[in-house]
């Protein structure tokens, strides 16, 4: 059975990795720019007896644990990152930054990851080392992409990357995973529906980019249901348009701008859909006599768990949390997660840990959302058990 914090790290030990995750979550920062946690997550490093601890992207930091015996690395993520909306929370570590917050949990992330770091390092019955991930970014800037072109994996050579997000849809003391697709890729395409502008009265006299900007988001919004098998999951979400200027009604205007966000699981249906992107831009910019531009970026690939370690992962985490507590019948979401470009590179795992009780029920990404400090535990055990599997002493 899973154990407490407290029962892993001692009270006294268990208390500071808590204080570490509400001071993270009274002090967000977006993006890259996390440079007050880096310093935080060293300073707290710098307690803890682990064997080495570098920066990696300049705001990424990678601690290294050695075990009792050489043999294999392998690669725990926890993200650190906040994101721009306000914390409408009543907690005494409630955000003290304006629109910004861990509506994520990745504080509690970062605070899982460092209270693995604590226990590993004072538990080091295995053969090989741990490289523990901090890594900035990953709400939208690739953060690791960055990581890895900065050297992430020639610095720490891992044959093999795992990650855990919290999750308040499943109970606390449950761990979700499955092989193959874990969440989806994210696409964005930015279109500019450029007409030629006039008076609203003589339409006739313009190339009215609205009635175009209309029929191009119906189109876009028909590729699932029309283009892809059903049997796939996609998503073609247009999320913003912007024409015009409320002061002037009778106006109409040169250009419209809109995007979309596009989700896929399988790489061929993501091919697909973006070559109807460029099909159904092009054919309503000939059809409406005008032009439509289209910036179609591919942003994060889907995260995809690698076969034999997911396997390998059950068997390690049932004894810990219970065969019922193990799900591994899940659906994929349609959220994306860019721990993808690692496990691109090195096979890896993703895991989501249930975070839901009477005290926290507010979704992910919600001005209500705060993460679970009892998971903490939970965090620490999921990792342990896998460190143990994966680099068994004496094998």
């Amino acid at each position: 059975m899973a154990r407490t914090l407290e029962e892993l790290l001692g009270p006294q030990e268990a208390a500071r990795i808590v204080e570490f995750r509400r001071d993270l979550h009274r002090h967000p920062e977006i993006g890259m720019e996390t440079a007050r946690t880096a310093e935080r997550i060293e300073a707290f490093l710098k307690t803890l007896p682990v064997d080495r601890v570098e920066r990696v992207e300049k705001n990424g930091v990678v601690a290294l644990i050695k075990g009792a015996a050489p043999g294999p690395m392998i690669g725990i993520r926890g993200d650190i990152d906040a994101l721009p909306i306000q914390d409408e929370t009543s907690t005494p570590w409630k955000s003290t930054v304006e629109k910004r917050a861990h509506l994520c949990g990745h504080d509690g992330h970062a605070a899982g990851a460092m209270a693995t770091c604590a226990y590993l390092s004072r538990h080091r019955g295995f053969a090989g080392s741990v490289a523990v991930i901090f890594q900035p970014g990953e709400e939208g800037w690739a953060g690791a992409d960055l990581m890895i072109k900065d050297g992430l994996f020639e610095k720490f050579p891992c044959s093999e990357v795992y990650a855990i997000h919290g999750d308040p849809q499943n109970p606390l003391g449950s761990i979700a995973l499955r092989e193959g697709a874990m969440t989806a890729s994210v696409d964005i395409a930015e279109m500019a529906v450029e007409g030629r502008g006039g008076h609203g009265a003589r339409p006739h006299e313009t190339i009215d980019p609205m009635p175009a900007a209309a029929e191009l988001i119906l189109a876009l919004q028909t590729i699932v249901s029309r283009n892809v098998n059903s049997a796939e999951s996609a998503v073609v979400s247009c999320c913003f348009i912007h024409a015009g200027d409320p002061l002037a009604p009778t106006v109409i205007p040169q250009r419209v701008a809109l995007s979309a966000t596009i989700r896929t699981l399988n790489p061929a249906v993501r091919e697909l859909i973006e070559k109807r992107f460029n099909e159904i831009c092009a054919g309503v910019g000939m059809t409406f006599g005008g032009e439509v531009k289209l910036d179609y970026q591919r942003r994060y690939p889907p995260q995809m768990n690698d076969p034999a370690l997911t396997e390998a992962a059950v068997a390690a985490l049932t004894p810990v949390f219970g065969e019922e507590n193990v799900k591994t019948k899940q659906l994929a979401m349609m959220g994306g997660e860019d721990f993808a470009f690692m496990s691109e590179k090195v096979p890896g795992v993703y895991m989501r840990l249930g975070l839901r009780d009477e005290a926290h029920t507010a979704a992910l990404h919600n001005p209500g959302f705060d993460f679970n400090d009892l998971a903490l535990g939970y965090a620490v055990e999921a990792f342990a058990a896998i460190v143990a599997a994966r680099l068994p002493l004496g094998a």
